[in-house]
């Protein structure tokens, strides 16, 4: 009898330890299944697959988390909520489980439970990136400008390169008349997203703080976000940092199958140097572009300021390069 009273604890320690291991596979299995699946954008294979473990494995929380994720991926909110509520309640320690729950009741309308919900996450992990952007869009969408900056900011300090809190979070500087760091704000979104429709609209903020750093430039159907054109000082010699600038307006002129490229420069009180900034560009163009013919481009040239309006307010500028596209 003492022998397997001796033992009992090593059989006990044994089989807990093969519960152990099997709980273990099991979560390594369907994290790995699951974001395989989230990742590739195989979502039906995903959704039918994590139906599946649901059944198999209803105490699971990570197979009612994925199935929840994949039922978002179909805008079916209504059941995901139901299984993303499931796995929170089966491991309510998990911030992404009560993020992703908030997810779910925000495709409802729900907005205070999905506020609650990103809340609760981030009493859980306070660094919860996921969880500081979107309350911060909560409080945006409520005018609780501050709150919402404090969200964006913190998020920043986690992902520097977060293109939501970097583009809101000069929104909201507008918004607050904080001209100077709205400025720096617009700047930093466009350096690193420097194309797509909310550079468009950035440059559009920036332009009207009198900042023309970059401009938006219509070619045919598409509008281009293009950094200034920078000349050696007192000269028409280009700046090599303009080359790459130059090198998206020819690329984009070139895949056009019809037109001709207008270059406009103004130049306050110096016509000659516009001309001169003027015939320095389509030569840059032709010689590294060998598809565009001299006759393609078109270049004109003035010494009075540039007047222009964007979303009706009237700007100048003493010193401007423009580009648009003409049907032949």
């Amino acid at each position: 009898m003492k022998s397997l009273l001796k033992l009992f604890p090593l059989l006990c320690l044994i089989l807990l330890n093969g519960c152990v291991v099997k709980n273990v596979g099991t979560t390594v299995e369907h994290t790995f299944k699951g974001d395989y699946y989230l990742n590739s954008g195989k979502y039906e294979e995903g959704r039918e697959s994590f139906a599946r473990e649901v059944q198999e494995n209803p105490e699971s929380a990570l197979a009612h988390y994925y199935y929840g994720r994949f039922l978002l991926q179909d805008n079916d909110y209504k059941q995901a909520l139901v299984h993303l509520k499931e796995a929170r309640g089966l491991d309510p320690r998990n911030a992404d489980y009560h993020f992703w729950t908030g997810v779910a009741f925000g495709g409802l309308n729900d907005v205070k439970n999905e506020e609650a919900s990103y809340t609760e996450a981030l009493q859980l992990d306070d660094d919860h990136l996921q969880s500081l952007i979107y309350l911060g869009h909560i409080h945006l969408q409520n005018k609780q400008y501050q709150k919402a900056l404090d969200l964006y900011s913190q998020a920043l300090d986690i992902w520097p390169d977060s293109p939501a809190a970097l583009y809101n979070r000069a929104l909201i500087l507008h918004q607050l008349g904080r001209s100077p760091e709205e400025r720096r704000g617009w700047l930093e979104y466009i350096a690193r997203y420097p194309s797509g429709e909310m550079a468009r609209k950035a440059t559009d903020y920036l332009n009207m703080l009198g900042d023309f750093t970059f401009r938006n430039h219509r070619l045919g159907q598409q509008t281009a976000t293009i950094e200034k054109i920078w000349f050696e000082p007192f000269s028409s010699t280009l700046d090599a940092s303009s080359y790459a600038s130059l090198n998206v307006i020819g690329a984009n002129f070139e895949n056009l199958d019809k037109g001709t490229l207008q270059i406009v420069v103004y130049q306050k009180n110096n016509k000659d140097l516009a001309r001169e900034k003027a015939q320095a560009i389509k030569r840059y163009l032709t010689d590294e572009f060998s598809a565009i013919e001299p006759k393609q481009i078109g270049i004109s040239w003035f010494s009075e300021p540039h007047k222009l309006t964007i979303k009706k307010k009237s700007l100048t500028i003493d010193e401007s390069v423009s580009f648009f596209v003409t049907a032949k």
